[in-house]
């Protein structure tokens, strides 16, 4: 007989032991320390937007939706494998004890990521709702028990067979939640009682039904549990080289043409490099989030020759997670046997990376001369993005390919 509880401990060792790893290999990453300058530069910055928004702002109902479809969404770690279907599957009925440490060590991130938003949202609360020490107490209490019971009765939600019947209970947990939140940044704490009573209905009479009726749906388990865990290899994969990490090709018909070369065998790579951009992964959603928090950075920060910098850090950053664009390549039999040399890969690399970063670059121009009429520094910026691919990237590039190799 599999002691359940022995595997759960030894995979979850496993899985933090992992994530150590990853996680020092990221600390020595030199985005990490571009994150932290706009970390610091976003806490400064916070106060003085706070302080800039209008009395009118609706910030009860922003904060609704967020914490509405933050409680809503609740993800819960199996660190099931594929070869569970085969060994577990016959032992289903002493699983109990395996899932309840899953659903427990959810219930303790899910907490601690609850607390984590609400922290940084309490200068809002502060501002618009009330203030207080007793009154964060107070919110964080009911944000976390909303959590705990939306993670419970999610994990029930899962034994129903179809991926409909799931999305049909998830779209009434947010219209709960909704409500809840919503009662409590108005401090109707008298109608919050009788959520808690709709709450306590819905966990043993409706939710707590599943348990009797359904099993555990072993697939859907497995295909969430692998897609959280690519998700977690997507987000180091920004950072470092991750080998385990399998890209997902998407058709996007309407940018392929980007793409597009001729049979010349200067074209090869530039388009191999392109389409992938394009169709693997989350590289292109990447630049386009990237993009956008930089006309974020350029609207909250004071206009001056320092916003040369703040496009520099973000040239840096997106050359740091694009880099791990190449070295997917490295064991790709079809790439190494290309008859090109290693020099006119590299050089092919670094002439479309330049190109995303121009066109990053005037893109920041064209926002900040809109925004602030100084057309001096917002053409600057293109030739920031210039200069920066003529004289930094390569030697990056160089550096970055010789390590991973």
């Amino acid at each position: 007989m599999i002691d359940v509880k022995k595997l759960w401990r030894k995979r979850r060792n496993a899985h933090l032991t992992q994530t150590l790893k990853y996680f020092s290999l990221m600390a020595n990453s030199g985005l990490i320390v571009s994150l932290i300058l706009l970390i610091v530069v976003g806490s400064i910055y916070y106060a003085k937007l706070l302080k800039a928004l209008p009395e009118s702002f609706p910030a009860v109902l922003i904060l609704t939706l967020l914490f509405s479809f933050w409680l809503t969404k609740s993800p819960i770690r199996t660190l099931l494998k594929e070869g569970d279907l085969v060994f577990l599957l016959p032992v289903e009925s002493g699983m109990k004890q395996y899932f309840s440490q899953s659903l427990s060590s959810a219930i303790a991130s899910g907490s601690f990521m609850t607390l984590f938003l609400f922290t940084l949202t309490w200068p809002i609360v502060q501002v618009f709702i009330i203030d207080g020490w007793k009154m964060y107490v107070v919110f964080a209490f009911f944000l976390i028990t909303a959590k705990i019971f939306n993670l419970y009765v999610s994990w029930e939600e899962r034994r129903l067979p179809y991926k409909s019947h799931q999305l049909n209970y998830r779209i009434m947990r947010f219209i709960v939640n909704f409500v809840y939140v919503y009662l409590l940044f108005n401090e109707a704490y008298i109608f919050l009682i009788a959520m808690f009573a709709i709450m306590y209905v819905l966990k043993n009479f409706v939710f707590g039904v599943f348990r009797k009726v359904h099993g555990y749906q072993w697939e859907m388990l497995l295909a969430e549990e692998q897609n959280l865990k690519m998700k977690g290899y997507r987000l180091v994969n920004y950072f470092t080289d991750v080998p385990a990490l399998k890209q997902t090709v998407h058709k996007r018909p309407w940018l392929n043409s980007l793409g597009s070369f001729s049979f010349k065998k200067k074209n090869v790579m530039t388009a191999l490099f392109m389409k992938t951009f394009i169709r693997s992964g989350d590289y292109l959603g990447l630049y386009i989030r990237l993009i956008l928090i930089g006309f974020l950075f350029l609207y909250l920060i004071p206009a001056g020759w320092w916003q040369i910098a703040v496009v520099i850090l973000f040239f840096q950053m997106l050359t740091l997670q694009l880099f791990t664009l190449y070295t997917q390549y490295r064991w790709n039999v079809s790439f190494i046997i290309y008859p090109i040399e290693s020099d006119g890969k590299q050089a092919a690399f670094v002439k479309w990376l330049r190109g995303l970063l121009l066109l990053q670059g005037l893109l920041y121009g064209v926002f900040y001369g809109l925004l602030s009429g100084d057309w001096v520094i917002a053409l600057l910026m293109p030739v920031a993005a210039f200069g920066y691919s003529l004289f930094r990237l390569p030697s990056m590039t160089k550096k970055h390919i010789t390590l991973s190799s």
